[in-house]
């Protein structure tokens, strides 16, 4: 891929480059690397510079012309923020996949359930977030004003349950195929996270409290909430709460959180702390993922694209094949934490059996 190299803002930010030489790969053609932690940028001979990096050529031993390929993780970018064609269509079926599935694993492994009845409770399954969440904004429901969310559930659930010889349930049973609704699956709620929060901070901004210039928990609990509400719908509010935080909940006031303050946040200490210590480093991320100096500056970009390293990261590492689905990280550190610290654990309370005879 050929690609001018935009200059970057090393005053601000620190980041400083420098041209070297680079060995002519072995294959006969020409690369061109960025690497800005170290602070230089390797490139094959003739040096490019950003004037003439379109114009540049290279040639091997035998004087054969060879052009310039940019190395680019392009594609990581554009898919952990829905930059690519058809990503609504596509992570509205593979959420439709996952409730499908889910039902199948599990209260419709005999198949026992009606159709409908069973299409319903795969919609809500994959989609109660979308469904409820909109009402405590007073939004209408996604369901309802988007035709491709519920297109998405009859397909999805159509090939889960509808295919010949059950090829559907079949290969997304495999660790492929659970592989693949995962991470798109991820990659919706990511879009979640930043939709919900974007439209919340939208709606309070200028109203915020007198004790912060910007509003702090709308934002983050209206997202938070558009991951639980299938739990709270499925399970009743005391049984899936009953054995400590969910881990959608902490996956969603983490995200949320971080999200929130860093693209939103312009006046208040969190989110300028936050953008002093992390900045750099975010350039130099986004320089290095092929990003222009626009985007490389675009906070909520950079956000966006963490919550989708993160949120992908967990969907993988907690799929029954890995670490499986109880796995959390702020568990584990908090477990780690109180063994340090010598705290004991908290022995879960049962109710007395009564020792009255019945008579």
């Amino acid at each position: 891929k050929t690609k001018s190299l935009p200059p970057l803002p090393a005053r601000n930010y620190g980041v400083q480059l420098k041209e070297l030489p680079c060995r002519r790969s072995k294959q006969g053609s020409s690369s061109f690397v960025l690497i800005i932690g170290i602070g230089e940028k390797r490139i094959d001979h003739p040096p490019i510079t950003s004037s003439n990096f379109n114009k540049c050529q290279a040639r091997d031993d035998r004087g054969h012309t060879l052009s310039i390929i940019a190395t680019t993780m392009n594609l990581l970018v554009n898919l952990l923020t829905m930059n690519f064609p058809y990503a609504t269509e596509t992570v509205c079926v593979m959420m439709a996949i996952q409730g499908s599935m889910g039902v199948r694993n599990t209260v419709n492994q005999k198949r026992q359930m009606h159709w409908f009845h069973s299409f319903l409770r795969s919609t809500l399954t994959a989609f109660a977030g979308a469904s409820f969440t909109n009402i405590f904004m007073g939004r209408p429901t996604a369901m309802f004003s988007n035709d491709i969310f519920f297109g998405s559930c009859i397909l999805g659930y159509g090939i889960v349950n509808w295919l010949p010889m059950d090829l559907g349930f079949h290969f997304f049973n495999t660790f492929p195929g659970a592989l693949i609704y995962t991470v798109f699956s991820q990659i919706f709620r990511v879009g979640g996270v930043q939709g919900f929060s974007d439209a919340a901070y939208g709606a309070f901004k200028d109203a915020p409290s007198v004790y912060y210039p910007t509003p702090v928990f709308g934002p983050i609990l209206f997202p938070t909430a558009l991951g639980n509400m299938g739990g709270f719908f499925w399970r009743g509010f005391d049984a899936y709460l009953g054995e400590g935080m969910p881990w959608l909940f902490q996956q969603g006031l983490f995200c949320s959180t971080f999200y929130h303050f860093y693209a939103h946040d312009k006046e208040g200490f969190i989110g300028v702390a936050l953008r002093q210590y992390l900045k750099p480093f975010a350039v130099t991320v986004m320089a290095v993922l092929d990003a222009d100096e626009t985007e490389m500056l675009d906070d909520a970009l950079f956000a966006k694209f963490a919550v989708g390293v993160f949120m992908v990261t967990m969907g993988i590492l907690q799929m029954p094949q890995l670490l499986g689905p109880r796995f959390s990280p702020f568990t584990a550190v908090g477990g780690m934490a109180g063994k340090l610290t010598g705290g004991k654990k908290k022995k879960a309370l049962k109710p007395k059996k009564s020792k009255k005879k019945t008579q």
